[in-house]
């Protein structure tokens, strides 16, 4: 069992360690667990939503030392980078400096809006829900095909909070899943939904069999925001995993990729 999506206190809405998460890993039997923290972007005010770019060292700090300590599990040094048209040249360049085990893209902006952000959840109130899922995916379909990323994070995430589209999105998502195929990206299987007020994993079990029917491969992330939540729910959602039809997870190091039993 690995767990391939943790955050940290270091981006302002999580709480506990490094050390914390990895303890509480091992208590659980978990194999492996990727740190997956957001990314810093300069000129993104956001200070609720990531690390600061003067805190990616300790981040990087606090990684090693735990490698070094906890010798009895894999800890590998992912991050969670975002896909944000106007940031990108920053983000590209950040995430060609160093030297990832893996990294999730993400898309939690439409334009200025992180609609993924419990502050800002009243703003979908003034919005067109449908309009704001086909953005979505629109966003996800260009983050796709950036080649800048080794995961899709957290798919279908506008239904967060339990907006639903009022319209059939199958075309929407069959065409981003089809990019995501082609460019030979993973989907992580992010329990947190069962957590937040929409009471259901990322992506959906329907998007699940589409992605089956695509070959696409998924690996499984709790979005861990407290050390409790690593590995959450990965028991029964490993056996849904398995219902669908899937065999198989993956397993990265230096972003090279590996499948391995479910």
């Amino acid at each position: 069992m690995n767990d391939y999506h943790v955050h940290t206190f270091l981006c302002k809405h999580a709480e506990g360690q490094v050390y914390e998460y990895v303890e509480s890993a091992i208590k659980k039997g978990v194999e492996q667990i990727g740190f997956a923290e957001h990314i810093p972007i300069r000129g993104l005010h956001d200070p609720d939503g990531r690390m600061r770019i003067d805190e990616f060292e300790l981040y990087l700090k606090f990684i090693k030392e735990a490698q070094k300590k906890y010798k009895e599990i894999k800890i590998l040094l992912g991050i969670e980078a975002d896909y944000m048209p106007v940031h990108m040249s920053f983000i590209e360049d950040f995430l060609n400096q160093y030297t990832f085990d893996f990294i999730i893209g993400s898309v939690h902006f439409i334009d200025e809006w992180d609609f993924t952000n419990p502050l800002y959840q009243k703003h979908y109130e003034n919005y067109d829900i449908d309009h704001t899922y086909r953005q979505y995916y629109k966003l996800v379909r260009e983050a796709a095909g950036t080649g800048l990323y080794d995961i899709i994070g957290h798919f279908d995430i506008p239904k967060k909070f339990g907006y639903r589209a009022t319209v059939d999105l199958s075309r929407d998502i069959n065409e981003t899943l089809k990019i995501i195929k082609d460019n030979d990206l993973v989907l992580d299987v992010n329990t947190s939904g069962l957590r937040k007020p929409v009471k259901e994993i990322h992506p959906s079990e329907k998007i699940l069999q589409q992605a089956l029917e695509y070959n696409i491969p998924v690996i499984l992330g709790s979005d861990a925001h407290q050390p409790s939540h690593v590995a959450y729910a990965f028991e029964e959602t490993r056996d849904l995993l398995k219902k669908i039809g899937f065999s198989e997870t993956c397993v990265y190091d230096k972003r090279k990729r590996k499948s391995i039993p479910l």
